[in-house]
């Protein structure tokens, strides 16, 4: 009840908002020094060793920032702009729904056939466009076209890619064209988006930049991994591409309430019309964009993280204005978290708040921190092979074959089954995080493989020694120190025992042994 509570007041303050923003009676900070964030951002993007970068900042009539960093030589360069693709295809449907061609609490069933998407065909009937839009219908974070089933969380929100890969598939089935020739022609045409695409082939064309992703601390660079009708994700959820030139056009679209591509009216539903999602950070999530109370203000925004590039959009209602954040790189565990930063000092900068400080080369220490941890557990993985030759000199007992059942057999297996314990599909790890899927790839294998040589090793052992068999002494009937062969012959053969020194002559042939004296 409380949270019912706090919605609908927190919805009415939104409301206020949204006719503020509709009328445009806001005004940008007049204070800001646009100079100053420029040069915090070149300080930040050393500190943070990122390939390139390029950052707009627009009110509703001029661009009041645009600048390129690093490798990222002009304004017009597209990158890969990940989840903000999603703000786009809402539009899109948005659009399609003034043209009363898509009602937005219709089931999907009506514009597709669920048959090509859903384990159960009858899901689609229970799944409205509204609920893809506020990822609201159930359907999981990892699944695909063709695996597709609502979950236990239908309802409430799951982040979930396959929501906008099937409003992608929604908008050609009603507008009887390609994705990329709808978004071609009814926003990027507009809009006058000439280094926007949603095809690869067109974003090579207009000079895409190169992506990178980390390993170990070092960027390499990396085709990206455009995804086909078989993939996770798909391009109305992730793969647009654009320029910061571009994408200050698009956010003074919404600056200015709608510019004839929709109305205030549509684009207010788009950020209010959302649903609470309870994160360490609560927010709000609408259509295609999220809605935080962090700041000072209401700040509009999503992000965007694909295999090798990652960005930030923000919109502040209150201020009037919009920033864009496109970065070449993914590097999931140090650079990405630090980039929220950056974008962060932004926002806060704008506000005239004080701003985190970026300082004591924290890139290399985590990356330092993680390679020792990358380290430790390939030396853990090694040191078997290194010391193989003492562990056959060992005498085996109960504790050591509990210690290698644990080593070769029960870690290994976590190892592998980590990512899955943490809700986590290897197979994610392996697109955003190839390094440390390397490495765990890598010590769980050399683990089993030693395992596996161990335990072929002991099998050998033991056939060979059965295979043998002692000599006893014949006067005390202990074990002297010879063994024999079935085919072992002896004649004449003083053997000594060690235990009741007594020395015997005797002779061996198929394992028959004759004392003589």
């Amino acid at each position: 009840m409380k949270r019912k509570i706090k919605k609908a007041i927190c919805v009415m303050i939104l409301l206020a908002y949204a006719i503020t923003f509709g009328n445009n009676t806001v005004l940008a900070n007049t204070n800001v020094k646009y100079d100053n964030i420029d040069n915090q951002l070149k300080r930040e993007l050393d500190e943070l060793h990122i390939p390139g970068m390029a950052v707009t900042i627009v009110d509703s009539k001029e661009v009041l920032l645009a600048e390129t960093y690093g490798n990222c030589k002009s304004i017009d360069t597209p990158f890969i702009i990940g989840s903000i693709s999603k703000s786009f295809t809402a539009l899109a449907i948005m659009r399609l729904v003034e043209e009363d061609k898509i009602d937005l609490d219709e089931k999907i069933s009506a514009y597709i056939d669920p048959s090509a998407y859903f384990i159960n065909e009858s899901d689609g009937d229970r799944i409205t466009v509204r609920q893809l839009l506020n990822q609201t219908g159930g359907l999981g974070t990892y699944q695909r076209f063709g695996n597709a089933k609502i979950t236990e969380s239908y309802g409430q929100h799951q982040y979930a890619n396959i929501n906008y890969g099937l409003l992608g598939e929604i908008i050609e089935a009603v507008s009887g064209v390609s994705y990329s020739e709808y978004m071609n022609k009814k926003i990027f045409l507009p809009l006058h988006m000439e280094h926007t695409a949603a095809t690869l082939e067109q974003s090579k064309e207009n000079g895409l930049i190169r992506g990178y992703q980390n390993y170990f601390g070092f960027p390499i660079a990396e085709e990206p991994d455009y995804p086909d009708e078989h993939s996770w994700s798909t391009v109305p959820a992730g793969y647009l591409s654009s320029s910061v030139s571009d994408m200050a056009k698009y956010l003074q679209m919404y600056l200015n309430g709608g510019m004839g591509i929709i109305s205030q009216d549509s684009l207010n539903a788009m950020f209010y019309e959302n649903v609470y999602v309870d994160d360490n950070t609560p927010y709000y999530y609408g259509m295609g964009w999220t809605l935080t109370e962090e700041y000072t203000e209401p700040v509009l925004g999503h992000s965007g993280l694909v295999e090798n590039y990652i960005s930030n959009m923000f919109l502040l209602p209150e201020s009037g204005l919009g920033i864009v954040i496109l970065i070449n790189m993914n590097d999931y565990l140090v650079t990405n978290q630090l980039a929220d930063i950056i974008s962060k000092n932004v926002i806060f900068a704008i506000l005239g708040k004080e701003q985190y400080k970026v300082s004591g080369n924290p890139y290399i220490v985590r990356h330092l921190l993680l390679n020792v941890a990358y380290f430790a557990l390939l030396t853990t993985a090694v040191y078997p092979i290194a010391t193989i030759k003492k562990w056959k000199k060992k005498k085996r007992t109960k504790p050591l074959t509990a210690f290698d059942i644990i080593r070769h057999g029960i870690l290994p297996l976590l190892l592998l089954c980590l990512p899955e314990m943490i809700g986590v599909p290897i197979w994610v790890i392996w697109y955003f995080v190839k390094d440390v899927c390397v490495v765990l790839l890598v010590s769980s294998s050399l683990l089993f493989s030693v395992g596996l040589y161990k335990i072929f090793y002991r099998i050998h052992w033991r056939m060979k020694m059965e295979k043998f068999e002692w000599i006893r002494c014949p006067v005390c009937g202990n074990k002297t120190r010879n063994r024999i062969k079935e085919d072992t012959e002896l004649k004449n053969f003083p053997l000594y025992c060690p235990k009741c020194k007594h020395e015997s002559l005797i002779e061996v042939k198929d394992l028959q042994i004759t004392v003589i004296k």
